[in-house]
């Protein structure tokens, strides 16, 4: 059964359902808002509380946290658990209800909030992430972040043959590392970067990421997964799901 999606009010744009190819059943929560239009009030007429420590963020964060939370809020509701709080844990992650995992994300594409989440029974591994494209000055000067030299030298034929341009190509791996990163934290319980993990292939639907460095007994190096990706107007989501 599909769950509730309330009509839009002033803060919210409007809420749907994105699938990606071969995973009907892992369904991604869509709520769209108007960064311009939040205000304190916002919360409340949403129903929703702002946690304490989030009081002093500045206004975009908040706004970002309710359109995150108000997704999970549906994504969770075709499980009988809308109405559960999903609180924020030590290292800032979404603490979801007991027997479930899920992930959020959110980003501003062409000049509107977007936010996702996507949730399932289980503890196996899910990260979601969502992002803006890279423009080509700014993949030059963050790609020594994101990727080695090696990964960066053959990203450009890579990215054309999966119909992007190399910035483009930049961000899909930025995002793959980042839902990788979201996927494995909880069984790391700690920080690993970006430069953890090489993507070994992509194609127009997927990206496949291998652990250069040892994570856990259960993640050795040489650990390898692939994502399913899906463009956006404005950018792309990645999605893990292990």
């Amino acid at each position: 059964m599909l769950p509730f999606l309330p009509p839009a009010t002033e803060f919210i744009r409007h809420t749907d359902l994105l699938t990606l190819a071969g995973m009907d059943e892992l369904p991604i929560h869509r709520v769209c808002f108007d960064f311009a239009a939040f205000s304190s009030a916002s919360f409340d007429a949403h129903a929703i509380t702002l946690p304490a420590k989030l009081q002093g963020a500045v206004a975009k964060r908040q706004g970002e946290f309710l359109a995150g939370r108000l997704a999970a809020r549906h994504a969770l509701s075709p499980y009988g658990l809308g109405d559960q709080v999903v609180t924020i844990g030590a290292a800032r992650e979404p603490r979801w209800p007991a027997g479930m995992e899920g992930s959020i994300s959110h980003s501003q594409l062409l000049g509107e909030g977007m936010a996702l989440c996507a949730v399932r029974p289980g503890h196996a591994g899910l990260g979601l992430d969502l992002e803006a494209w890279l423009g080509a000055g700014q993949a030059e000067q963050l790609w020594p972040g994101i990727v080695d030299q090696e990964e960066w030298g053959r990203l450009e034929p890579a990215a054309l043959a999966a119909g992007l341009d190399r910035a483009q190509g930049l961000t899909l791996v930025f995002s793959a590392k980042e839902s990788l990163f979201k996927a494995l934290h909880p069984r790391v319980g700690r920080y690993f970067d970006f430069l953890d993990a090489s993507w070994t292939g992509l194609t127009e639907q997927t990206i496949s990421l291998r652990l250069k460095t040892p994570l856990a007994p259960c993640l050795p190096a040489g650990w390898h997964c692939t994502l399913r990706w899906q463009r956006l107007p404005g950018g792309l989501l990645t999605l893990l799901a292990l």
